[in-house]
């Protein structure tokens, strides 16, 4: 028995769901819902809607759960003999922990297997924001 052929009306609504990046969205407001709880969350995720359109029609601040200092401390807990650097295995699992699907491969550092705290904060940042942009401008 062979399965049964796929509907064009959905696979219509999953290519734009994918398209239009649905999914990513809506997980990334849920972690900036969850990780910020506020006291009213209808209101805190429209405000998250339109910081996203902010930042797509002018460039502005993507919203980001993640501060610098957040980061550091990150870092701080993977190197626990404060070497001043993490190996790139720590660097990809940080970075996956984080929220960033999509980072460099290769940063600065790895030949040696030694990724400096500031190669962490710069590629982790620029995943976060690639991560936020999630978005296709109309």
């Amino acid at each position: 028995m062979s399965a049964p052929a796929p509907n064009p009306k959905s696979q219509m609504a999953e290519a734009y769901v994918q398209k239009h990046r649905i999914p990513e969205l809506f997980e990334n407001m849920t972690a900036a819902l969850i990780h910020s709880q506020p006291e009213n969350a209808k209101k805190f995720m429209i405000k998250y809607l339109e910081t996203l359109k902010e930042y797509r029609d002018e460039k502005g601040n993507y919203p980001a759960m993640f501060t610098d200092a957040n980061m550091t401390a990150v870092f701080g807990m993977l190197d626990v003999t404060n070497k001043g650097y993490i190996s790139m295995e720590q660097y990809r699992s940080a970075l996956k922990t984080l929220g960033v699907k999509k980072y460099n491969a290769r940063p600065d550092g790895c030949e040696k297997d030694q990724i400096s705290l500031p190669t962490f904060i710069t590629e982790a940042k620029q995943g976060l924001e690639q991560a936020s942009s999630n978005f296709v401008k109309l």
